[in-house]
């Protein structure tokens, strides 16, 4: 029943075997949980006991190579909260820890209090504890129990599993639930350990090494007998440790094999649902295979947690609607105008439209149908068109607009310049300003224009530049930032 990673050092201990699967054995199963969920960046949370480290440095080393990052790594003597602050803080979803029962509450408080729980967040832990553990530790935490279980709910533990749950025969002939009947029925009052299922298929172990040992020492017909044993006898010893490493048969906790003096078992995956724990899930360590139970794994959300915050950059449109609105606006007007000019020619030689100046009134119309072309320009944005294109059109729009307001301001401006001028004569004599001269006032105007364009365009040319926004949290997806 020795779990503790430590022993499977092979320089330290050549000969140990156990039938319990170690520590360490969750490992893989962590590892295939997390592929099958494509959760590629994890953190882990790990108690300063050398069982928990031990664990914790090992899987460091079966997630290495995997293309799964763990983006932080934290422990703790005896506050968890500090650690569960720099989780959040570095945006770690996937929580794997390794602590005891006592420390387990003080996490799932810390997390509740850190807000780490529900559908963005998962916690993977040991899965040995004790039925309805946390009920014995609530009282030295500063929790309420209810936000407790709030914190708990969907947490995933992971350890052996104590019996195989197939109904196959076992070497001794009894399935697994046959054997278990027939240990409840013996052992009475007394209490039950989850090990002992492991403990029967040791004793099959040692029957089958000793049975192997006698075979192979009659097969070369050697003059030893295996009552002759003794612990200086190596070359019996070498039968033994090569017949346990041969081992393998279906015992009631499942295949019987060894690999490096250590069990390759089976591992149960449960998760706590409503205040329970239920099995979800099994991992054969033998055939490195996962089987999840049908929709028994219940997540938060509609789908797994993501294991970061997903940060999409979204080009900053003008909105589409309302871009057409406008467009179909600026059309009304353009046709309006159009209407304005066609009337202004046909009645040029009219008398009241001949003493309005029909040349300045044509040049306003131009000039506001140039200002109007504009606004189809200011609305086609990078969703429309290409980076270069982009570049190219801010120039044209620039240059239409700035002309086009100038052409109908300056004609306004030179008309009324010109009635200012007519009436600020005040000896009333005739005085007669024209045409052509308004049109000087506003060549002139045009005249500044360009020269500033120009001067503009070749010294410092507009450019696209991206600008970011602040974050946005997605209205469709909460883990998701624009």
């Amino acid at each position: 029943a020795a779990t503790t990673p430590e022993l499977a050092d092979k320089k330290k201990y050549p000969y140990f075997f156990r039938t319990v699967p170690s520590d360490n054995a969750v490992n893989p199963a962590i590892l295939k949980l997390l592929k099958r969920y494509q959760w590629k960046r994890v953190g882990t949370l790990t108690q300063d006991v050398q069982r928990f480290s031990e664990v914790r440095n090992d899987l460091t080393d079966v997630l290495y190579g995997e293309d799964i990052e763990i983006s932080d790594t934290e422990s703790f003597s005896n506050d968890p909260c500090t650690g569960v602050k720099k989780l959040k803080g570095n945006d770690v979803r996937i929580i794997l820890g390794q602590f005891d029962e006592e420390m387990a509450v003080k996490v799932f408080c810390c997390a509740y209090d850190e807000e780490m729980y529900g559908s963005k967040y998962q916690w993977i832990i040991p899965g040995w504890y004790e039925n309805l553990w946390w009920e014995s530790w609530i009282n030295s935490s500063q929790c309420l129990s209810k936000n407790l279980l709030a914190a708990m709910e969907g947490y995933i533990g992971v350890d052996f599993e104590p019996l195989s749950s197939k109904m196959t025969k076992t070497i001794s002939g009894r399935t697994p639930q046959q054997y278990e009947k027939e240990y409840n029925a013996k052992r009475g009052d007394g209490q039950s350990s989850k090990f002992h299922g492991y403990a029967y298929d040791g004793i099959w172990v040692i029957a089958k090494t000793l049975q192997h040992a006698m075979k192979h020492l009659n097969e070369t017909k050697q003059h030893q007998k295996i009552e002759d044993f003794n612990y200086t006898n190596h070359k019996l010893g070498k039968i033994f440790l090569d017949a346990m490493n041969e081992t393998s048969f279906f015992g009631v906790t499942g295949q019987v094999v060894f690999r490096n003096g250590e069990r390759m078992g089976t591992i149960k995956f449960t998760q706590f649902q409503e205040r329970k724990e239920v099995k979800v899930g099994e991992y054969n360590a033998v055939e490195d295979k996962l089987e999840i139970i049908n929709n028994s794994i219940r997540f938060q959300g509609l789908e797994p947690p993501k294991d970061k915050t997903i940060i999409q950059e979204e080009l900053r449109k003008i909105s589409l609607p309302l871009y057409s609105i406008l467009s179909a606006l600026t059309i009304l007007g353009m046709i309006m105008a159009s209407a304005f000019l066609f009337f202004n020619i046909k009645n040029r030689n009219q008398k009241l439209i001949k003493m309005s100046s029909p040349y300045m009134n044509n040049l306003i119309i131009l000039g506001g149908m140039l200002s109007y072309a504009s606004i189809f320009l200011f609305g086609l944005d990078g969703s429309f068109v290409s980076e270069k294109t982009f570049e190219t059109l801010c120039t044209v729009r620039t240059w239409i607009l700035t002309v086009g307001y100038t052409t109908a301001f300056g004609a306004m401006f030179a008309k009324t310049w010109r009635v200012h001028a007519i009436f600020k004569n005040v000896k009333m004599k005739k005085k007669i300003i024209k045409d052509q001269k308004l049109l000087v006032i506003v060549g002139g105007m045009l005249l500044i224009d360009l020269c500033i364009l120009i001067c503009w365009q070749v010294v410092d040319p507009l450019r696209r530049t991206v600008e970011k926004y602040n974050m946005e949290v997605c209205p469709q997806a909460q883990v998701i930032l624009i």
